[in-house]
């Protein structure tokens, strides 16, 4: 579509606008550039125009390659992120998409760059500047792609060792022997199959760094490595030198909580890459190669330092009983949720029957539920180790205390498993959860009972007294060809149960250090619409016809 741009001219006399040419199927207009003071200037500035436009794409500003990383707010390609326009399919015209980017372009960067009101703003957005340096400087054979750190900055500099992984060329910057090291490792799979060690001078950072601040050169950094780091530690790292191969890679960190910059100083061994045929990669003799850093430490990926409650769940074993259709995604939960050990007990395998409504699938069938959770959670999370256990409870519970234990959840509806619990309880107080689900999913339920409470009375178990809704025999369906019986309900409804149980497992594990806590009944119950759209004749309990006329209602009760 050609647009004659005249009209703009009245509005914007100073952008001056003027076709500049077409190519690629992108149509530019060179802007009018005003007199710059020293340090702000730039070669040109063009209101560009994708293929398409308007009816596909957005107009945008892009302003020349000597802009990059010189003026805030642009991408690689120097074009200027702010906001313009608001693309095709909101009822606007095609002169008013410009008119948007062009108001941008003068209000929210020229004007404001020009009067200096940008200037902090490299600050503020660092790691996004950094970015687009380090993928000026990468290529395909670098030997080192990225580094990921799994702990807190340090509190001074010191010298540090790490793991090189290859062929996924990542650096992990911390010591083999943490934990979350090994975790880490191990969830790579092939992607770690081989690890080189290599050394870390990890350097504390008070401001983030800025493409006028950061260091560019082998001399900026030694400046750095030099003044901070005690002497022997920077004599450790120097000693480790090459020039020709027989040295290990050494990988400065400069970091603070909020933003960590890295680079990979030249020297090292040659490492055969499985690209172009096996080609080899060595660090550059002459200049360090900046790398983007990763967070991979529990504050960061389970909370985004948002919850310090995360600390604790780390330093916390939770026991599990049950990886069925409710127990395999609240074991999922609290593993995201930063839970430092979870074992789960569960003694039945894979089948087709469960693929609807279960955590794992189709590639798991014939496999110990238990096996397949624990390696699916381990690999995803380094955060949480999942050990399985793949026997019933009574077997576990033969083998096994509760000794290190801070909670145990029974999620497997056996009432043989509650009473097996409850004996072993009596000799080691621990909280409880018991979670179930009614059939359809018309209601579930999380009991939370404090160490010392407990659950069976006298012989009689209560389960079935706590519930929401008054069942007939014929809901319960009977599996063919075997003596297991099941209820019917898809899994979105489920997930109701599970978000229920998961909070409620999480609510005790952040608070299994108190004393004694209100034993209580969390349920979450649907309305009698629900109840008539799934088996004609359904009643509430006393207790639970507050839910009647809602959709679904949470409802809490003191555990008798």
């Amino acid at each position: 579509m050609s647009l004659d741009l005249s009209f703009l001219c009245e509005e914007f006399p100073e952008l001056q606008l003027s076709a500049l040419h077409r190519g690629g199927g992108v149509t530019a207009y060179q802007l009018w550039l005003p007199s710059f003071q020293d340090g702000r200037e730039f070669k040109w500035a063009e209101l560009r125009l994708p293929k398409g436009f308007p009816e596909y794409g957005k107009a945008f500003i892009q302003l020349s390659p000597d802009s990059v990383l010189r003026i805030p707010h642009l991408d690689r390609a120097g074009v200027l992120c702010i906001e313009g326009d608001p693309g095709p399919g909101l009822g606007y015209s095609p002169e008013d998409r410009i008119k948007f980017v062009l108001h941008g372009y003068m209000e929210q960067f020229l004007k404001p760059w020009l009067n200096g009101d940008l200037d902090g703003d490299f600050e503020n957005e660092a790691l996004n500047y950094w970015a687009i340096e380090v993928a000026k400087s990468r290529s395909n054979t670098d030997a080192v792609r990225g580094v990921w750190t799994v702990d807190s900055p340090p509190t001074k500099a010191r010298v540090r060792s790490g793991l090189l992984l290859i062929p996924n060329r990542v650096i992990i910057a911390a010591d083999e022997k943490l934990r979350i090291t090994n975790r880490l490792v191990q969830s790579m799979g092939p992607a770690a199959k081989q690890r080189v060690r290599v050394l870390v001078a990890d350097i504390p950072i008070s401001h983030a760094f800025t493409p006028s601040t950061w260091p560019r050169s082998m001399s900026d950094l030694e400046r750095i490595l030099q003044g901070r780091l005690p002497s022997g530690e920077y004599s450790r790292l120097q000693h480790s030198r090459s020039r020709r191969g027989r040295g290990i890679y050494r990988v400065v960190l400069l970091r603070n909580t909020e933003v960590a910059f890295a680079y990979l100083l030249p020297g090292g061994p040659p490492t055969v890459l499985d690209v172009y045929r096996g080609k080899k990669a060595s660090p550059s003799l002459h200049k360090p190669l900046p790398l983007m850093t990763s967070r991979l430490d529990p504050d960061w990926t389970v909370g985004r330092d948002q919850h310090p409650e995360i600390s604790g769940r780390q330093a916390k074993h939770v026991l599990v009983l049950g990886c069925g259709a409710l127990g395999s995604p609240v074991v999922d939960h609290i593993a995201k949720a930063g839970v430092g050990r979870i074992s789960v007990v569960d003694a039945d395998t894979m089948s087709s029957a469960n693929i609807g409504r279960h955590l794992l699938g189709a590639d798991s069938i014939g496999q110990n539920k238990v096996d397949a959770i624990a390696q699916r959670i381990n690999s995803a999370y380094p955060a949480t180790e999942v050990t399985p256990y793949a026997m019933s409870t009574a077997d576990w519970l033969k083998k096994n205390t509760l000794v290190d234990v801070d909670v145990v959840i029974d999620l497997t509806g056996e009432p043989d498993v509650r009473v097996q619990i409850e004996q072993v309880r009596l000799s080691y107080p621990r909280p409880l959860l018991i979670g179930w689900m009614e059939p359809y999913v018309a209601a579930a339920h999380a009991c939370m009972l404090a160490a010392g409470h407990k659950w069976l009375k006298g012989a009689q178990d209560p389960l079935s007294c706590l519930e929401a809704v008054v069942w007939p025999n014929e809901v319960i369906r009977q599996e063919p060809g075997c003596s297991s019986r099941f209820q019917s309900y898809t899994a979105a409804a489920a997930e109701h149960a599970v978000a229920l149980v998961a909070e409620c497992a999480l609510e005790m594990i952040d608070n299994s250090v108190a004393v004694t806590f209100d034993s209580t009944v969390r349920s979450w119950v649907r309305g009698q619409r629900f109840l008539d759209k799934h088996w004609p004749g359904l009643t509430h309990k006393e207790w639970a016809k507050a839910a009647c006329v809602h959709d679904g209602l949470i409802l809490n009760r003191q555990f008798p």
